[in-house]
């Protein structure tokens, strides 16, 4: 029997609303699960393009007036749909369609049963009886006394519950004794709810409300953890869905040893911007003296038309100390400025602009000079092989402090012109260029307008060789690239020039191709040098990946370089050290990484870095960092471990070690267990206040219940706070 009618099953998918979180993990978090096949296996559906109802049976008896029994496995099957039943009456004048004993209902994703069902096919509503339901992609299963369906948009459930654990190992458990959808206002609201943990009820709700799709205003889970410096801590976040392009999460963080803070996040996204303001206030701070603390933060980005773009960044604190002791790991504690900054910018056609206004709060170390403002603006021709190119480089600051002296404005126009000569294994490109910088100053005697021009030639040419290899049977290919840079500053004293922004760069591989050996515009140095530098790589055949890159470099100089910063002495040494970086891919996953920087003259090391990365999944993570700067007298290292221990067990560390102070800076511990449908993260932190040298302890205990939400913090996302040394 064929009948053109629709069905209801589209319908009793609102049941997805049941997850709270509204969201839809991925199918490898249910790995250590049975699969859906083996707990309830799909019998096959209605074709998806044949939208007419078909209804098959053992038996078919009229019963007069357009009412038809079926009985004896009835199958009703339609756009890949299905419904079975022992016994079902369909009523063609009322429209209507009755089920009764072993009802089943079907999708790609859903199985739905219940002992009874009545569907009014013409106003789409119904009720099912005694119901149970499983969602493939969600792993989520769940009952339910009586379901109804008031409308297409509008569903009830009474008695429901909902879990992603097998059915026959139920570890958590959400109940509810009603739960409402209305797809019209996009709302699920559930009344009565108790979480239970092995049978344990640990929480209840006499009321939430969630969004079927998206986000909705409500509480999100609690966070928990303990510390020396804040004792116990824990955060009890509330989300609030402003519009579908804003929204704001509220935070009480209640920490025994100092008061409760309050946290506040407010985010919004447009077509052309989008931005986040972040506020924090903790009044009367018991362990800082009863002060009150704040700290905040804007961060705004925005492309207002074509080419333009514009930025916002903020930041504000109370007081030095903050990040320090309210802060969660090493990288916050050791910010020393916060940078507050308005951009406007400008990229066309082979020229850009930039706009700025830039100023620093400063928690350590010497406050910089504020940009108020910057102009710059930058030009240059298409660069075409064996043809002249022009550019321009210019820039105007007014440099302001409120307590050194001077300040004033400057301005720095580089003019330049350059011929790239090519072939098909040499390079060669002559360059000629300008350098104006003119001051206009306050409190600067003898001159309030000093200024320096300086022509800047250089000649930048290299060779490139190449030969085939095979090793163990992989075809590669070789390369070698020595290149040779000579630059020609003649000097200018620039020692009537003050110093706003110009500091010496650090000497490294990429500065041995640098017109200038300072940072900035109120300094530019001298020179009469040659850059020697060669460059071998490693690339595979077929695909051209780098597998290795080594390069080794050193500059002759000619002439003393006479320019120097303040208190600094001119530079006598007829070479520079030897600059030398590695980098290599040898195997999937690793990656090698190692910088270094040799005194010929003194014969010993002034610089060492070395990274080895493995990562052939996101599963696994092994890290090791080493720096190593003779001139700050530092020597550290940073090891990172992520990794699995068994199918169930993973283990994470970190230990930044400080060798030169022998005292650990960081040292974190984790450790978690996981099952089909719960996990138990736990993590233990060691952290140096690097102020008062004293150290920090803290621990969190996370207990994950998968697709429904995660109390506190897991074991992954302690990865995101962990930065390299730098």
């Amino acid at each position: 029997m064929t009948a053109r009618h629709p069905s209801p099953l589209p319908h009793l998918a609102l049941l997805l609303a049941l997850l709270p979180a509204a969201v839809q993990a991925a199918d490898e978090r249910w790995a250590l699960c049975r699969p859906s096949a083996e707990v309830i296996p799909l019998p096959e559906l209605g074709p998806v393009a044949d939208t007419a109802l078909r209804i098959s049976a053992d038996r078919v008896e009229a019963q007069g007036e357009g009412v038809s029994r079926f009985s004896g496995d009835v199958v009703l099957l339609r756009s890949g749909q299905r419904i079975e039943a022992q016994e079902a009456l369909y009523d063609q004048p009322g429209d209507t369609l009755d089920l009764d004993g072993a009802v089943n209902l079907y999708t790609s994703d859903m199985a739905l049963s219940g002992t009874r069902a009545r569907f009014e096919l013409t106003t789409d509503s119904g009720e099912l009886h005694d119901a149970s339901y499983h969602f493939r992609s969600s792993h989520a299963f769940g009952k339910a006394d009586h379901i109804t369906i008031r409308d297409p948009q509008y569903t009830e459930l009474a008695g429901a519950t909902y879990t992603t654990c097998d059915p026959d190992k139920i570890d958590w458990l959400l109940k509810a004794r009603r739960i409402d959808l209305d797809e019209a206002s996009n709302t699920g609201e559930a009344r009565n709810v108790t979480l239970e943990f092995k049978g344990v009820p640990f929480l209840y709700l006499p009321y939430i409300n969630f969004p079927l799709q998206g986000r909705k205003t409500g509480l999100l889970p609690p966070s928990y953890g303990s510390s020396d410096k804040s004792g116990t801590d824990i955060s009890v976040p509330w989300y609030w869905n402003i519009a579908p392009n804003y929204d704001a999460t509220l935070t009480p963080r209640l920490m025994t040893a100092r008061g409760t803070q309050l946290q506040g996040e407010y985010r919004y996204l447009h077509p052309t911007n989008r931005g986040q303001l972040n506020l924090e206030a903790l009044p009367g701070d018991r362990r800082y003296n009863d002060r009150d603390r704040y700290a905040a933060a804007l961060h705004h980005s925005a492309r207002p038309a074509a080419g333009w773009s514009n930025s916002v960044v903020y930041n504000y604190v109370s007081d030095t100390d903050y990040f320090n002791d309210l802060g969660n790991s090493q990288a916050s504690a050791g910010t020393t400025h916060l940078e507050r900054r308005v951009d406007l910018a400008y990229q066309g056609a082979g020229w850009d602009f930039l706009g700025r206004v830039q100023g620093y709060q400063t928690l350590s170390g010497s406050e910089p000079y504020q940009r108020l403002p910057q102009l710059r603006l930058n030009a240059a021709t298409p660069a075409r092989r064996n043809t002249l190119r022009y550019s321009l480089g210019s820039e105007l600051v007014h440099f302001a402090h409120h307590e050194q002296k001077p300040t004033g404005s400057r301005i720095d126009l580089t003019p330049a012109i350059s011929l790239p000569l090519e072939g098909a294994a040499w390079f060669l490109t002559p360059r000629l260029g300008l350098r104006h910088t003119q001051y206009q100053l306050q409190d600067h005697a003898p001159d309030a307008t000093p200024s320096r021009t300086t022509p800047i030639t250089s000649l930048d040419g290299g060779l490139f060789f190449e030969r085939d290899l095979n090793i163990g049977g992989r075809p590669l290919l070789q390369t070698l690239e020595p290149r040779l840079y000579y630059l020609y500053v003649p000097y200018r004293d620039q020692s009537g020039l003050p110093l706003f922004d110009s500091a010496a760069y650090d000497f490294s591989f990429a500065q041995l191709f640098r017109d200038n050996r300072f940072s900035g515009a109120d300094r530019q140095g001298d020179a009469n040098q040659v850059s020697v530098a060669l460059t071998s790589r490693l690339l595979d055949s077929s695909s051209g990946a780098e597998l290795v890159r080594a390069g080794i470099g050193q500059i002759h100089y000619f002439e003393d370089r006479r320019v120097a910063l303040s208190g600094s002495t001119a530079l006598e040494r007829q070479s520079s050290d030897i600059v030398a970086e590695l980098g290599a891919r040898p195997l999937r996953g690793l990656d090698l990484a190692a910088a270094t920087r040799w005194n010929p003259h003194d014969e010993h090391g002034e610089l060492l870095t070395g990274r080895a990365r493995y990562q052939p999944d996101k599963e696994r993570l092994l890290s090791l960092d080493y720096r190593y700067r003779r001139a700050q007298t530092l020597r550290q290292t940073d090891l990172v471990g992520y990794w699995p221990l068994a199918r169930r067990w993973r283990v994470l560390g970190r230990w930044n070690y400080d060798l030169e102070l022998e005292r650990t800076l960081e040292l974190v511990g984790g450790l978690a267990w996981e099952d089909c449908c719960w996990g138990l993260h736990f993590t233990v932190r060691q952290r140096l206040d690097t102020v008062t040298l004293d150290t920090n302890h803290s621990f969190m205990l996370t207990l994950e219940l998968k697709g429904l939400s995660s109390f506190g913090r897991r074991l992954e996302d302690e990865l995101a706070s962990f930065q390299p040394i730098q």
